[in-house]
């Protein structure tokens, strides 16, 4: 298919959304091309044009839900270029604060902490922008809030991962079933190794194994098979 006005009107759609679901893309991509067709594909043929730009439209997983989506991102690596360049300098302290706290601890950190970050920066942020802008930033989907709990959202997974990899380094889990980077996910009683709870629910129900496939050490997936993890992916 060649690239025309549709594709033009679909990636406007998306760069207007920030990151859109991918099971709405779907259903934006029927009204746009009048059938279905893999968002993939389309994704491809707009990256053809894209890639002069240093832009990509790339597709990333949620890490609390396992939901898929769609965002367009830079392809450069400069920090100012990956940081949201609307957001004041305050709030990039603030912002940064947060992901060195997810980053550096147990891939979360609780909304009272993440507030309380505002009192140890170097410029004045009160505890009421940062609530107000802790709850823009979850509804954006660069943050991912669940009982209490700040995670990483799926946006800054999609579009922040070459600033996160310069910046953080060697502060990083990799998936040892998709060797992607993992911020929060099941780690392994024996091995510490982790992965992502998405690819653990795919890999015991495909695989029917229940061992690590790092150690061989047995693998305690309860922790999906009797929780929100299991029901959210299989809803």
């Amino acid at each position: 298919m060649d690239y025309d006005d549709r594709h033009r009107t679909f990636l406007q759609a998306v760069i207007q959304s920030g990151v859109i679901l991918d099971q709405d893309a779907v259903v934006l991509c029927v009204k746009i091309f009048d059938e279905k067709i893999d968002i993939s594909a389309i994704a491809a043929r707009i990256n053809d044009k894209l890639e002069r730009l240093a832009m990509s439209m790339k597709a990333g997983i949620c890490e609390l839900t396992g939901n898929k989506y769609w965002s367009v991102v830079s392809t450069t690596h400069e920090e100012t270029v990956k940081i949201p360049t609307e957001l004041t300098q305050s709030q990039k302290m603030f912002l940064r604060s947060i992901y060195s706290e997810i980053i550096g601890g147990d891939g979360c950190i609780s909304s009272t902490s993440c507030l309380n970050l505002c009192n140890s920066l170097e410029t004045k942020f009160s505890m009421i922008e940062a609530d107000r802008f802790l709850k823009h930033l979850i509804k954006q989907k660069w943050l991912y809030c669940k009982d209490g709990n700040i995670y990483m959202g799926v946006r800054s997974i999609i579009e922040l991962m070459p600033y996160f990899r310069a910046t953080y380094q060697d502060n990083f889990h990799n998936c040892f079933l998709c060797r992607e980077v993992v911020f929060h996910g099941h780690k392994c009683d024996n091995c510490d190794e982790m992965c992502h709870y998405y690819c653990l629910i795919e890999y015991a129900k495909n695989r029917n194994i229940r061992k690590c496939p790092q150690c061989k050490h047995n693998l305690d997936i309860s922790c999906i098979t009797g929780n929100r993890y299991y029901y959210i992916l299989h809803q």
